[in-house]
This record gives C-alpha cells, sequence and structure tokens, in this order.
C-alpha cells in the first residue's frame, strides 16, 4: 500500500495528520493524541513552484517541502509541524504561516543546540511540554498512561531499527541497500502498530549471511535511491550511515528512565553527533571514523544535498579526516528527486573500481 492510500485509510478511522518538516520532533507526543506525523523529506514532486517564494540557493528538500503545499498536495493534513533545525526551515516555516493565509494550523518546536549546558536537558523538557501543551488546543488533553505506552512503542521502533543496522554491519541481513533503506524509511509515517509487526517481517525474510563486495559508508542528509541502485548494480555493501533522514536519529544507548518526558530527554541527547544540533566537527569526525572501523568499511561517500549549509560547511574536513585514516572518500552533490547525470554516475563508478 502506498503512502497516500496508507494514509487516507488512517484518516478514516480517525486519526489525525500532521507535516513534519525535517528533522529532529517528538514524534511519540503526536502518536499519544491520535495523530500521525508524517514526515516530509523529498515528496516526488516538481519544486518549481517555489521559486516564487525562496531564493535559488535554497536546498532542494526546503523547496520541495513548500511546493508540496503550494501545489495543494497537502489536503489530508491537519496541521504543519516546524522543526528549528536549519536557517532554510525556519525561513520556510515563516513563509508558510504568516504570508500563505492557510487554515492548516502551523506547530514551531525549537530543539537546544550544542555545546549543551547544565540547563540544556531541563530546556528540552520545556519544549516537549510546551509543544504537547499547543497541540492539546486543537487535539484534546494529553494522557500520561496514553503518552507512556508510545514512548514505550518508540523505544521499540528505535531499537528494531538497531537491531538491522546491526545485523548489516554485522554481513548477517541479505538485502539489497535499496530495500533495506526503503524499509527503514516506512517510519516516516506509518504509525507504530503497524511498522513494528511489519519491519519484524522484513527482518526475518532478511536474515541471511551479505560479506561479498566492498564495504562503504554513507555521510549526509539522504540515500539517495538512484545510488542505491548503482551500488546495488556494482555489489556494494552499504555497511552503516551517518545520514540525517536515517542513522542520525537512532540513540547510542536508550532512555531507561520511568517517565516518559525523561526517556525522550535522555534519547535526543544520546543521538549520534549532527550539524542541525550544532555539534563540533571533531566529534563527528570521531564518530563517523570510530563507525568505519567498527564496520570494516574502505571508504565513505558523502551524499551531500547542494546548498545545505549545516551538512556542507563540515564535509571538506570530515572527508579529510576520513582520507588521513585511510579511507576512500568520494563527495557528491545531490538533489532530491533528480536523476544522477551520467557523469555522476561514472564518478560513483569509478570510485567502487578503486576500492576494488
Amino acid at each position: 500500500m502506498g503512502r497516500r492510500a496508507y494514509l487516507h485509510r488512517k484518516k478514516e478511522t480517525g486519526k489525525r495528520l500532521f507535516g513534519v518538516f525535517p528533522a529532529q520532533y517528538p514524534r511519540e507526543i503526536f502518536w499519544a493524541m491520535n495523530a500521525i506525523p508524517v514526515e516530509i523529506w523529498d515528496p516526488p514532486i516538481e519544486s518549481a513552484d517555489a521559486g516564487a517564494h525562496l531564493q535559488p540557493y535554497i536546498c532542494s528538500v526546503v523547496r520541495c517541502g513548500l511546493s508540496l503545499i503550494l501545489q495543494k498536495k497537502t489536503d489530508l493534513l491537519d496541521g504543519f509541524l516546524f522543526p528549528h533545525t536549519c536557517d532554510s526551515i525556519q525561513n520556510m516555516a515563516s513563509i508558510v504561516n504568516d504570508y500563505m493565509g492557510l487554515d492548516t494550523p502551523c506547530f514551531f518546536f525549537y530543539h537546544p543546540k550544542a555545546p549543551y549546558k547544565k540547563g540544556s536537558r531541563n530546556y528540552y523538557a520545556g519544549q516537549l511540554k510546551l509543544l504537547a501543551d499547543d497541540l492539546a488546543k486543537h487535539l484534546g488533553p494529553l494522557d500520561s498512561h496514553v503518552l507512556k505506552h508510545s514512548v514505550d512503542q518508540g523505544l521499540d521502533m528505535l531499537k528494531h531499527i538497531a537491531d538491522a543496522y546491526e545485523m548489516r554491519r554485522l554481513g548477517r541481513l541479505s538485502v539489497s541497500n535499496s530495500s533495506f533503506y526503503q524499509n527503514i524509511r516506512l517510519a516516516e509515517y506509518l504509525h507504530p502498530d503497524d511498522f513494528i509487526p511489519g519491519f519484524e517481517s522484513f527482518l526475518k525474510v532478511s536474515k541471511g549471511q551479505n560479506l561479498k563486495g566492498p564495504a562503504i559508508i554513507l555521510s549526509g542528509i539522504l540515500p539517495h535511491p538512484e545510488i542505491l541502485k548503482i551500488l546495488d548494480q556494482q555489489g556494494v555493501r552499504v555497511v552503516d550511515d551517518d545520514l540525517l533522514s536515517c542513522g542520525r536519529r537512532i540513540p547510542l544507548s536508550f532512555g531507561q528512565a520511568e517517565d516518559p518526558y525523561e526517556i525522550m530527554v535522555e534519547n535526543y541527547f544520546a543521538m549520534p553527533p549532527c550539524p542541525t544540533r550544532g555539534s563540533p566537527i571533531q566529534e563527528r569526525i570521531d564518530f563517523l571514523i570510530d563507525r568505519a572501523h567498527q564496520s570494516k568499511a574502505r571508504g565513505i561517500i558523502f551524499c551531500g544535498i547542494k546548498f545545505c549549509e549545516p551538512e556542507l560547511f563540515d564535509m571538506p574536513l570530515m572527508a579529510a579526516a576520513a582520507k588521513e585514516a585511510g579511507l576512500k572518500t568520494l563527495l557528491l552533490d545531490l538533489e532530491v528527486n533528480q536523476p544522477v547525470s551520467g557523469q555522476l554516475g561514472t564518478r560513483v563508478e569509478a570510485f567502487i573500481e578503486m576500492m576494488r
């Protein structure tokens, strides 16, 4: 079942739907309020409509997201959430909320940025509760017992995804790169009642030895489908990633507190370093090289999104450090929903041959 058909079905059962822009937000609060957060990363549409509202040097994630609204393809949604991820998303939030005259309510979420201080955890907990209070005005009061159940489901989802990453790293998941990320990214919109059993089935049928071909890591924002297809055709194994939409949202340790808000706080501060959260560059370098050594990767492909400032500031330094550590590197400048040019495909194939 496709995304839109699934969301239609959920809407018919009484669920409320919220369009959520990248990347960090407390989806458990939405689930607890009988709502489903639907993440908007790379909708398959033309982004030309956004040109009248955005500068030409804004990334394609934001341009496609705004175009989705302008083309009135968000009719199913009951609201939008704009996390404070980057200046471009903040700019889009202002355009949508202040100037477009939409009837759809907009909500905002401001997570703390590193370096974290003594009060950062209290600030984040306060932001969680503030968002819950704002949503309650539209969705009704939040039941603490229901929230605890949703947080437990969120932990279950994360642990299943973390298990998949570990199985892949150890070569125990016999599945293509494309299939792996297609299943991981279902978490962007499926309710946990649907995601967890489906993902368990995926892991069950995908178990098997997979140690052939050179191993690499992906770093960047999104796994580009055409890059994954090339890697599959060339017999390359993606054994780990440092992708904002995927691996960077899996905590390195899971919250164990009794209070559901405290669990969400613990999970947030346990996530891998990320430029959208202000992480120091050295933390990112150390994390990435450690992941490469653990997974025995030979190289790293940096899947940059054109004009993504938080990511592009770090990429040259990270690539230089990876080279110094003996890893092969390839820096790509990509656009979402755009085909990979022949020249770009040739660069990927040459990189693979270099690793062999």
